[in-house]
C-alpha cells in the first residue's frame, strides 16, 4: 500500500512538473510572446502572425522533439540495464550512439543531399553495426554477457567509431556538420523530421512496454526465465533491436547525447524498484521532460545564445556516473 501511494505521489508530481515545464518552454525564448498570442496560436492560428509562427513552427516541434529524444534515450538505458543486468548500461556508454553518429557522417560524405528518411536509416545502420560488434567482442553468447566486458567493449567501440567519424570529418571537410551533431541540440528539429520518425518511435516504445514483463524475468536470471517457459535469448534479441531503433531515432535528431539513459532510470528506480512494468512508463515520461527542461535551461543560461544541450547534460552526467561507480 505504501509503495502504491508513493508511486501515485510521484506520478502526480511528475505530471505537475511536466505542465510547468511545458508552460515555461512555450513562453520563454529569444522572442517575448504574450500568453494571448500563445493561446491564439493554438486555437485561432494566423499564418501571417510572426509570433504565432514561432510558437507553432519553432517552439512546439522543439518541445515535442526534446520529449521524444529524452524518452528514447531514457528507455534505451533502462532496458539495457535490465537486459544485460548491468547497472551502468546505456546506449551512449555502450557505443550505440557513436555507431549512429558514424552512420550520419557517412551520409554527409556520400549522400550530402539525402532525404531525412535516408539519414535516419543510415543512423539505424550505424547503431546496429555498433551493437553487433559490441556483443561479438564482449561475449559469444548474448545470454551470458558480463558487465565488465560489455562496458569495456562499449567504450572501445565508441572510441573507435568516434575517431572514425572525426577522421572522416577532417578528410572530407565536414567538421562543422560533425561538430553540430556531437554537441547535441534540439533547436533545429522540424515537423518534417518528426513526421518521419513518430511511427517508428511508437512501435519501439510500445514493443518495450509490452516486453516489460519479460525484462523482469531476465533480471531474475535466465534459469528462472526458462523454468517459467520463456526464452531469454529471444527476449534479449527483440528488446535490443527496439533499443537500437530508439537510439537511432534520437541520434538522428539531436546527435549522440550520453548519460540520459543512465541518470533517469537510476533516479526513478528508487520509487518502483526493478519492476519494469512500473518503471518503464515512469522513465518514458521522466526522461522526456528531463530533456525538455535541459533544453529550456540551455536557452536561458546565456541569452540570446544557447548553451549546447549535450554539454549541459554531460556536466550533470559525469559526476553522476562517478558517484554511481563509487557507491557500487
Amino acid at each position: 500500500m505504501m509503495k502504491t501511494r508513493r508511486l501515485i505521489i510521484v506520478w502526480s508530481l511528475l505530471i505537475f512538473l511536466a505542465f510547468l515545464i511545458l508552460f515555461f518552454s512555450l513562453t520563454n525564448g529569444a522572442a517575448d510572446i504574450s500568453l494571448t498570442e500563445i493561446s491564439n496560436a493554438f486555437f485561432h492560428f494566423d499564418s501571417q502572425n510572426q509570433s504565432q509562427q514561432i510558437i507553432i513552427n519553432l517552439r512546439l516541434p522543439r518541445i515535442i522533439g526534446a520529449f521524444l529524444v529524452g524518452s528514447a534515450f531514457a528507455l534505451s538505458g533502462a532496458v539495457m540495464q535490465g537486459v544485460t543486468r548491468n547497472p551502468l548500461a546505456d546506449a551512449g556508454l555502450l557505443g550505440i550512439n557513436s555507431g549512429a553518429s558514424l552512420g550520419l557522417a557517412l551520409v554527409f560524405i556520400f549522400f550530402p543531399k539525402a532525404s531525412i528518411t535516408a539519414t535516419i536509416w543510415f543512423s539505424f545502420g550505424g547503431a546496429f553495426l555498433a551493437a553487433f560488434l559490441i556483443f561479438l567482442v564482449s561475449r559469444r553468447s548474448v545470454a551470458s554477457l558480463t558487465p565488465t566486458r560489455l562496458i569495456l567493449a562499449g567504450v572501445a567501440i565508441s572510441s573507435l567509431f568516434t575517431a572514425i567519424s572525426q577522421a572522416l570529418g577532417l578528410v572530407f571537410d565536414l567538421q562543422q556538420d560533425i561538430a553540430f551533431w556531437f554537441v547535441g541540440g534540439v533547436a533545429n528539429i522540424t515537423w518534417q523530421q518528426l513526421q518521419q520518425v513518430w511511427w517508428l518511435y511508437l512501435i519501439a516504445v510500445g514493443g518495450l512496454l509490452f516486453l516489460a514483463g519479460g525484462i523482469n524475468l531476465l533480471i531474475l536470471g535466465d534459469d528462472n526465465a526458462m523454468a517459467l517457459g520463456k526464452k531469454p535469448e529471444r527476449i534479449r534479441f527483440v528488446t535490443l533491436i527496439l533499443v537500437v531503433f530508439l537510439a537511432g531515432i534520437a541520434v538522428a535528431l539531436v546527435g549522440p547525447i550520453s548519460f540520459i539513459g543512465l541518470m533517469v532510470p537510476h533516479v526513478l528506480r528508487h520509487f518502483t524498484g526493478d519492476n519494469y512494468r512500473k518503471l518503464l512508463p515512469l522513465v518514458l515520461v521522466g526522461g522526456g521532460f528531463f530533456v525538455v527542461l535541459a533544453d529550456l535551461l540551455a536557452r536561458l543560461l546565456n541569452p540570446p545564445f544557447e548553451t549546447p544541450l549535450g554539454l549541459l547534460i554531460t556536466i550533470v552526467g559525469v559526476p553522476f556516473l562517478l558517484f554511481r561507480i563509487w557507491r557500487s
